[in-house]
């Protein structure tokens, strides 16, 4: 009995889960629709502008366009869950299709009578740091509105994880320091190519360990702060650590006010993690990539910041040999940030997933 009831309940929520993906396709499918030069097709994709003119950029709920919202979004939305769940009923048990059923109509019902100002449609005047994991909240929900060209997804992120459509880069202004080493100098022609903009600011030109002042200017116009420098034995604490925080406080001071919150991509190290294998050349290194990561944690905890903490199994570099090359590691590190990832494991060796519950849990 049990057993069946466990069944029972995965094939509901199942059914569920699957009417939510294929909304978010059609989702989707409403804004490619609007890009079209086919008048059929813009008039279909214009019909979902009801939503954004009732949830606006500015993340305010218009409540005259609560009528023509439900008509042309939630009802549209309703409709594509039911048809969903019922083909559902080819390869599910028929009481958890009926069960299924319910359940979408009782979120339909309550969203009507909220008017469509549901858990996901809040108003804000400056957004929170989404979180990462699989599942949608109303932060996440409102970068779509920011941007709608990104973040489809409504309930779970699956369609965002194959689209990467979880960051948006076009017409960003990132500041990035180390971007003439050999990760940085990837990342940099990556995220140009995404069409962001990117100002590299270099260490003894643009700033030095006693002094920041230089770099008020530029982090006060960056929309990203991108920290990829570092030293393996030279100054090690200075500059994997130190230089890290400062800058990143700066940037708090400084940057221009915006609807959405900070975002900060630092880059860590495995050695976080794993021991230093009785090297001891490497032990300042290890102590100041360690030092920094209890920084990084509260970073990742703050709401007001979207920091992504980039976690690299050793590649080629002047700072050492690996097994994978810093352009690998930036189309994998830029692969996983376009898919929302809050913490980006790029890993051959297993030891950046280790330290992703040191990282997460570590007090």
């Amino acid at each position: 009995m049990m057993l069946y009831i466990i069944e029972m309940l995965a094939q509901v929520i199942a059914a569920y889960l699957i009417g939510t993906i294929v909304f978010d396709l059609v989702h989707y499918l409403f804004h490619y629709f609007l890009e079209s030069n086919n008048k059929l097709l813009k008039a279909i994709g214009y019909l979902h502008l009801s939503h954004h003119r009732f949830y606006t950029s500015e993340l305010k709920i218009q409540p005259e366009w609560s009528k023509k919202n439900l008509m042309y979004h939630v009802c549209m939305e309703y409709l594509v869950h039911i048809v969903t769940i019922f083909s559902c009923a080819l390869f599910f048990n028929p009481i958890a299709i009926i069960i299924a059923f319910l359940f979408e109509t009782c979120i339909f019902l309550s969203v009507c009578y909220c008017k469509g100002q549901d858990a996901h449609h809040k108003t804000y005047e400056v957004l929170p740091a989404y979180r990462g994991g699989l599942f949608v909240n109303a932060e996440y929900h409102a970068m779509h509105h920011l941007h709608p060209t990104k973040f489809f997804s409504s309930m779970i992120k699956v369609l965002d994880y194959i689209l990467g459509s979880a960051c948006h880069l076009k017409g960003k202004h990132i500041v990035m320091t180390g971007s003439n080493g050999a990760l940085g100098s990837h990342m940099k022609k990556l995220l140009e190519k995404e069409g962001a903009t990117v100002t590299g600011i270099k260490f003894g030109l643009d700033y030095h360990y006693d002094h920041y002042e230089n770099l008020t200017e530029n982090l006060a116009k960056a929309d990203i702060l991108f920290l990829c420098h570092g030293s393996k034995f030279e100054n090690a604490q200075e500059a994997n650590c130190d230089s890290f925080v400062s800058i990143i406080e700066l940037f708090k001071k400084v940057r221009k006010p915006s609807k959405e919150p900070l975002e900060i991509w630092g880059v860590g190290s495995e050695i976080e993690c794993h021991p230093c294998f009785g090297i001891k050349k490497i032990k300042v290194y290890a102590a100041s990539k360690r030092n920094y990561a209890k920084f990084a944690r509260q970073y990742y905890r703050d709401k007001n910041i979207q920091y992504r903490h980039l976690v690299h199994s050793a590649f080629i570099s002047p700072m050492g040999p690996g097994l994978m090359t810093a352009s690998f590691a930036a189309k994998m590190t830029l692969f996983f940030i376009k898919r929302g990832f809050k913490y980006v494991p790029v890993t051959y060796t297993g030891f950046a997933f280790l330290n992703y519950f040191r990282f997460l849990f570590n007090k």
